[in-house]
């Protein structure tokens, strides 16, 4: 009998060594794994742990060796780590080196550097200093020491078009001018009234949202710098432009009704029906890397007539399924808009078209158009919403064909940290939070209440 309790109290020891040393085994080898394949999942509505398509693509294309020195206020090196390790498992080509400001005040001076948390990023023999180490910035400096020709683009004034340093927010392009700047093109505005030509350095010429007409003279000139290779990004907006207009589909095969664009269902919430949500055609490179939609406040339509065949037309973004284009601009603002079937255009409509030109000669190259029926999209006021941003990055590089340059960026560390959702989707969580848990609460007590009863 004793003999018997012996062995099974030694079976029990046995087995609760075997036990141990099969978890303690377990958990090693998911501990290597773990190291040798590190997985993380970032649940941030903007990413903020996770490095942008750019970044990546930027990194990938480092053919030496990249040396970022960081200096930093004593005990809070910690701030950038977490930015390094993500760096470190996208690149071997980086290293990284900390200086302790307040320790080597001689070294930052000669580097120009008197505030905590700027960086000194060192590639291929060439310099630049960055006011703050962050994704953007280092990107920003990368582009700036990796391309060597200049990038101008000119933004056409003189017609009321969208102003850098205009006091509402919603005529102001100060923020893509900033951004366009992070990505090392020259911003310089044009008067094209006063010019005889098109600067011939003018990578890109973007008309912004004119509310006047312009000249048959301006208008000549555009067709003359696309003709002979130009390229040209026109946002225009729902104003009657009798000579833009006619210049347009006379010389482009390009329609712009004056109508707006209605959606009653596919909007962001907070939004009316005049800012409906806009589909990229993810196929074009534009939006292929984007994963995201735009918004377009009053936008109105841009229709593609019957090209000729010295030209191609692309539609690069249309409205939802649901949309239509009122063409009764009083009904629009009355309130009263109602779809039309005899009048109005039912949706998707195409709302942005490319249109690549033939050359003049046979040894130029080719001139491109970009039209857009809606400038407010990349104003101060709209331009951090959902992918506006990187649409009109996007649209800019790609007429600069800088393919390396098309993707989703990262949120701007300026840009406030927000969500959007679709009307649908408010609804669903208004439904799902005032209705559908208290039901499941009230549903579980009556249960646990009967239950009781039952056993009773």
């Amino acid at each position: 009998m004793k003999a018997a309790r012996a062995t099974r109290r030694y079976m029990c020891i046995i087995e609760l060594l075997l036990l141990v040393s099969l978890m303690t085994g377990s958990l090693a080898l998911v501990n290597y794994i773990a190291c040798r394949h590190r997985v993380r999942f970032d649940l941030t509505p903007q990413k903020s742990f996770t490095l942008s398509a750019l970044t990546l693509r930027v990194l990938a294309g480092l053919s030496e060796p990249l040396q970022v020195t960081i200096f930093h206020k004593r005990d809070e090196k910690q701030e950038f780590q977490d930015l390094i390790d993500l760096l470190r498992r996208a690149s071997g080509m980086l290293a990284f080196q900390f200086i302790d400001l307040d320790k080597n005040p001689a070294r930052a001076a000669s580097f120009d550097i008197s505030h905590y948390g700027a960086a000194i990023i060192e590639y291929g023999g060439r310099r630049e200093r960055v006011k703050y180490f962050n994704e953007e910035n280092l990107v920003t400096a990368l582009i700036r020491l990796t391309e060597k020709n200049e990038k101008i683009v000119r933004f056409v004034t003189g017609h009321g078009e969208k102003s850098f340093d205009a006091p509402e927010p919603v005529q102001c392009f100060s923020q893509a001018r900033q951004a366009l700047g992070l990505e090392n093109y020259r911003v310089e505005p044009l008067a094209l009234m006063q010019a005889s030509e098109v600067p011939a350095d003018t990578l890109i010429l973007v008309i912004a949202g004119p509310q006047e007409d312009y000249l048959a003279h301006e208008l000549e000139l555009i067709e003359r710098y696309i003709r002979r290779g130009g390229r040209v990004l026109m946002l225009i907006d729902s104003f009657p432009l009798p000579r833009v207009e006619q210049f347009l589909r006379e010389r482009f095969a390009i329609d712009m009704p004056r109508d707006y664009i209605i959606d009653t269902r596919s909007t962001l919430t907070g939004f009316d029906m005049l800012t409906p949500i806009i589909s990229p055609d993810d196929r074009h490179p534009i939006a292929a890397f984007m994963n995201k939609s735009v918004v377009f406040p009053y936008c109105r339509s841009v229709l593609s007539a019957e090209p000729g065949a010295d030209m191609t037309h692309t539609v690069l973004a249309s409205s939802g399924p649901d949309s239509w284009a009122e063409r009764n601009a009083y009904s629009v603002r009355d309130g009263a808009v109602r779809f039309d079937p005899a009048e109005d255009m039912a949706g998707p409509v195409p709302v942005a078209v490319i249109v690549e030109a033939a050359p003049a000669a046979s040894d130029a190259p080719g001139g491109c158009l970009l039209v857009a029926g809606n400038s407010n999209f990349a104003s101060d006021h709209y331009i951090n919403i959902v992918g506006n941003r990187d649409f009109f990055l996007n649209m800019v590089s790609w007429l600069a064909e800088q393919h390396d340059m098309l993707g989703s960026r990262g949120a701007s560390p300026a840009a406030p940290e927000m969500y959007f959702m679709t009307a649908q989707q408010g609804r669903l969580v208004y439904w799902l939070c005032v209705a559908v848990q208290p039901a499941l609460v009230l549903l579980c007590g009556v249960a646990v209440v009967w239950w009781r009863r039952r056993r009773v």
